[in-house]
């Protein structure tokens, strides 16, 4: 049959309804998201693949989905059949960012009217903060990015120098709880409200305050709204009132692990003095339930444990301060060093650990705590996790030399070697994935000791015994050579014995450079270990 022939009525006869029908239905709009387009399908009555857009949800015409189509992926660009498609969906989704750059500036002229905006739909240069009091679109400007811009720039400027439009703008902000909630949880309207709160007297304050605490949760854990809540806790003289309706309530797990409250934990350890917070240590060393795993453990949680750690690890000169932070400090790291060996192989919780034992000061005596009860008679399997090597590596980096020596030891003499294979703890670790690292840690370590850059002297002289380290790590790299070379770990070993020529004596004489033909550490290995005098370990 000719294409031609097939007449509309034929046509609507065969797909079971007509053309008034699919235009008038609702349930066809619901279909194809416009009524009488088909959203870039070819068939008739067949679903698209492209996102739905009604009329209500969209003011852009029906057209644009064909452009968004033409964005995506095709399945033939891969075979290289055509040069041109690639330049085709290139120039395509140009459209399409011109058309989203269109369709903003439209959106925005249903938030502000048409006088504000200039030939460019931007906020126009010559218009005042009087005039958008006088005509009540305070709301309508918070909810729009360049009014909001224009009202953050012009609250507390050149247009407010009348303290009554200032006194109009936050009656009709403060005036109502829900239009408080709302501009805070607007994703603009929450940088004004932080400019209003910055500048407000103390009868706004108690207002703030009371609009805060009664729905605490919800705004702390609103991406927008808790910018206020931080910026509430920062300005407001209140400030204790907003951190007590979070103790009292139980929030504290979902408040700490959440993405977005966690910044106002945060906001509260930095800002207040320990008394205030201390009921958040006591919730995380709480005997009958895990908190102190459960928080330390959590991606946002460990930020959280980590910054109290920092606040009270700061040393001051007010001796009650002081006091009053080694106290807070004691009841937490106890709970810290009960749960180590499960902290040290978190993913996360890990670095609060590494940050214990890199920190000075206070610290230093429970660095030395999680060394000897965590990390020794341990360091084996622990430099053979992912996350535990790293704790590992800041041990060795940031240790007393009295437990340098104790880990050393331990590597090397510390371990029963394997009955059939006969390799060691140093064997293992040294092409371990993970392990190698710490054996990397180990030989730069002793490299610093040896070469003068790292301290030796402690109430022992230990620069005898980093020498003797050194030569056992010199003789293992020296008998795996040809299998370091195949791996980058392996190679960075090698270089650093390279970069040592000049500072060190090595054994015999054996300088790792001696080579002839270029390849690094060549006559090193050139003469046959078993055949040489050096010591077999």
């Amino acid at each position: 049959m000719d294409r031609g022939s097939f007449s509309n009525s034929r046509r609507a006869r065969h797909f079971g309804r007509t053309n008034q029908s699919l235009q008038s239905s609702p349930s066809s709009n619901d279909f194809y998201g416009l009524s009488g387009f088909y959203g870039g399908s070819p068939i008739p009555f067949m679903r698209s693949p492209l996102p739905r857009m009604t009329r209500e949800s969209s003011i852009s015409p029906a057209f644009f989905d064909n452009v968004k189509s033409s964005c995506s992926p095709l399945p033939f660009a891969g075979l290289n059949l055509d040069k041109n498609v690639k330049r085709q969906a290139q120039s395509s989704c140009d459209d399409r960012s011109d058309f989203n750059s269109k369709y903003m500036q439209a959106t925005r002229l249903l938030s502000l009217p048409a006088w504000a905006l200039d030939e460019n739909r931007e906020i126009r240069n010559e218009l005042t903060l009087k005039r958008v009091v006088d005509e009540d679109l305070i709301l309508s400007f918070c909810m729009d990015k360049a009014g909001c811009h224009f009202l953050r720039n012009n609250y507390f400027g050149g247009n407010t120098m009348d303290a009554a439009i200032r006194d109009r703008i936050n009656r009709e902000v403060l005036g109502s709880k829900d239009i408080f909630l709302t501009i805070c949880k607007s994703s603009f309207g929450n940088f004004f409200m932080q400019c209003v709160i910055e500048h407000s007297n103390r009868a706004e304050q108690e207002i703030i305050k009371k609009y805060i605490i009664s729905d605490i949760k919800a705004l702390c854990l609103d991406k927008s709204a808790c910018r206020v809540v931080q910026t509430a806790l920062e300005k407001l003289h209140c400030g204790d009132a907003i951190v007590a309706a979070i103790a009292s309530k139980n929030w504290l797990m979902a408040i700490c692990t959440d993405r977005n409250a966690n910044h106002i934990m945060q906001k509260i350890i930095k800002k207040f003095s320990p008394s205030r917070w201390e009921f958040l240590v006591s919730f995380l060393i709480k005997n009958d339930q895990e908190n102190m795993l459960y928080i330390c453990r959590d991606k946002y949680g460990c930020r959280v444990v980590q910054t109290i750690v920092e606040v009270l690890s700061i040393e001051t000169d007010n001796k009650i301060e002081a006091n009053e932070k080694a106290r807070v400090l004691h009841r937490l790291m106890n709970k810290i060093l009960a749960k180590c060996p499960n902290l040290a192989h978190s993913e996360f919780a890990n670095y609060i650990i590494q940050h214990i034992i890199e920190t000075p000061g206070i610290l230093s005596k429970y660095r030395d705590a999680i060394i000897e009860t965590c990390l020794l008679r341990n360091l084996l399997s622990m430099s053979q996790e992912k996350y535990a090597s790293h704790v590992i590596e800041r041990a060795f980096v940031y240790a007393p030399l009295s437990l340098i020596a104790e880990m050393m030891d331990e590597i090397f003499d510390g371990y029963v070697p394997h009955p059939e294979t006969g390799k060691d703890a140093l064997d293992i670790l040294l092409f371990h994935q993970f392990g190698n690292y710490v054996v990397q840690r180990m030989l730069k370590t002793c490299v610093d000791a040896v070469t003068g850059q790292r301290d030796t002297l402690d109430e022992v002289n230990y620069s005898k015994r980093f020498e003797n380290w050194f030569n056992k790590l010199y003789v293992r790299v020296r008998r795996e050579k040809t299998r370091l070379m195949r791996f980058s770990s392996g190679k960075k070993m090698l270089e650093i014995l390279q970069g040592m020529e000049s500072s060190y004596h090595f054994p015999y004489g054996d300088s790792p450079s001696a080579s002839t033909n270029g390849d690094r550490l060549s006559s090193y290995y050139e003469f046959d270990f078993k055949d040489s005098n050096f010591p077999v370990l």
